[in-house]
């Protein structure tokens, strides 16, 4: 998921979990980060109170190996403030590149952020999940990760969804890495573990009632699947390219039915 900005690594800029940057998917007007940098953590380090923000391109936006929009354009926006005691705030969203005037989702973040020791970190959030579109029940969620040195990440998260008829909360847990390769070269890779609700849809079925697929509603039975990704950051500045190969256990047939989307998800962001 590509979604990766507002927990670690998942999404709205980096599509899974990887190393976390203080950002949130936004709302209507900058409703056009969030996803894909709504699929990423905040920043866990201590720093000034400051305001900052992002804007990206994604060729889709996918959230824990499974894609939220279908494979168009999604223009990104998000927006985070940072106090010097760890606190941050943000507002992220998204819209498809071809409908700017609808957005397909947003995002709201309030985080904790502390030190453990010199090469540790944790932060906690609390995120809500509004999706505009696509007919995916929202979602409350909350999360706890821990970061070492910048570079891997370990999260745990609980998660509530709204208008599925359940009352309990469903789990994750994943992990991500950012590994730098060379001076503006990273490799960036997540693997994860989480519960969905999917069903058995055919062609023409699904909740993405514009585009014929879709995933988490009327379904059948809750599942725990696995999920990851796999590859390669430049950055340089405030500007960043990625370029992923998002993965899951359940078998694209199964969840989008005839209308399976692309494995691969690019972004080029550029913060401020």
């Amino acid at each position: 998921m590509s979604a990766d900005m507002t927990t670690p690594r998942r999404r709205f800029i980096r599509n899974s979990r990887a190393s976390p940057p203080t950002r949130l998917r936004s709302c209507p007007v900058l409703l056009a980060t969030a996803v894909a940098l709504a699929c990423r953590p905040a920043p866990l380090q201590a720093q000034a109170s400051r305001i900052g923000g992002e804007v990206a391109l994604a060729s889709q936006l996918v959230d824990r190996g499974l894609a939220i929009t279908p494979a168009t354009p999604v223009l990104q926006g998000a927006i985070s403030w940072a106090s010097p005691g760890g606190w941050s705030l943000g507002l992220a969203g998204g819209v498809e590149a071809r409908s700017p005037g609808r957005p397909v989702m947003a995002l709201a973040r309030v985080s904790r952020s502390w030190a453990l020791s010199d090469d540790w970190r944790a932060q906690a959030g609390l995120l809500y999940y509004d999706y505009r579109r696509n007919r995916m029940p929202d979602r409350a969620e909350a999360n706890l990760y821990f970061t070492y040195r910048d570079s891997v990440t370990l999260g745990l998260s609980a998660i509530h969804v709204g208008d599925d008829g359940e009352r309990h909360f469903r789990g994750a847990v994943d992990v991500a890495v950012s590994w730098p390769l060379t001076r503006h070269v990273s490799l960036s890779a997540g693997a994860g573990i989480a519960e969905v609700a999917v069903g058995s849809y055919g062609p023409g079925h699904h909740p993405y009632y514009e585009h014929g697929y879709g995933y988490g509603y009327g379904y059948s039975r809750l599942r725990t699947y696995g999920y990851g990704n796999l590859g390669l950051a430049w950055s340089d500045g405030p500007w960043r390219l990625q370029v992923d190969r998002n993965m899951n256990s359940l078998g694209a047939r199964r969840v989008y039915g005839a209308h399976a989307p692309p494995h691969w998800v690019a972004s080029l962001t550029r913060s401020f």
